[in-house]
C-alpha cells in the first residue's frame, strides 16, 4: 500500500534542503582536505576569528573538551595557533591564531565560497531572496541559534556542519 505525503510541496522542500546540506557538507570536506586539514581542524580555524576559550570551542564544535585539546595540539604543532591564559580566568586557556593561522583561515574561507553549492549558482537578487526566506523560516520556529559554520550535536566527536 502506498502512503501519500500529506504535504507533497513540504516534502519536496525538506528533501531539497537535505540535498543542499549534503552538497555543502561534501564541498566543505573537499576544501578542507585540499588545504590539508581535517574537518574538525578546519572548523576550529574558522571559529577563531577572535581568541576563544577551549571550553567555548568545545561548545561550538559540539564535542567533548578533550577533543578540542587534541585538535589544538595538532594545529599548534603546525604553527597555526597557540594557547594563552584567559585574562578573565587565568586557569582557563584561550586558543589564538598565529599569523600563519590567520592566513590559513583566509585561504580556507576564500576556497569555501569559490563554487560553493547552492549559493554560487544564484545571482545577487536570488541570494537575497533565499537569505530572507531562510531567516523567516528560522525565526518562525526553526533552530534559533545561528552559528557560523555550525556543528551538529553528536556523540562527542567534533562535527562541522549540521546533520
Amino acid at each position: 500500500m502506498r502512503i501519500e505525503w500529506p504535504d507533497p510541496e513540504g516534502q519536496e522542500i525538506v528533501e531539497r534542503l537535505f540535498a543542499a546540506n549534503a552538497a555543502l557538507r561534501a564541498h566543505f570536506e573537499q576544501v578542507t582536505a585540499a588545504i590539508g586539514l581535517t574537518v574538525p581542524q578546519a572548523h576550529t580555524v574558522i571559529q577563531l576569528q577572535e581568541p576563544q576559550r577551549m571550553g567555548t570551542m568545545a561548545g561550538h564544535l559540539h564535542c567533548e573538551p578533550s577533543h578540542v585539546t587534541a585538535i589544538a595540539d595538532s594545529l599548534e604543532d603546525g604553527g597555526f595557533l597557540f594557547r594563552e591564559p584567559d585574562p578573565g580566568d587565568r586557569r582557563a586557556k584561550r586558543l589564538v591564531l598565529t599569523k600563519a593561522g590567520q592566513e590559513l583561515r583566509g585561504r580556507l574561507l576564500k576556497r569555501l565560497f569559490e563554487g560553493a553549492p547552492v549559493i554560487s549558482a544564484l545571482d545577487a537578487e536570488q541570494r537575497a531572496g533565499l537569505l530572507a526566506m531562510l531567516r523567516m523560516a528560522q525565526s518562525s520556529g526553526g533552530h534559533q541559534t545561528l552559528r557560523r559554520f555550525p556543528a551538529a550535536a553528536g556523540d562527542g566527536s567534533c562535527s562541522p556542519l549540521p546533520s
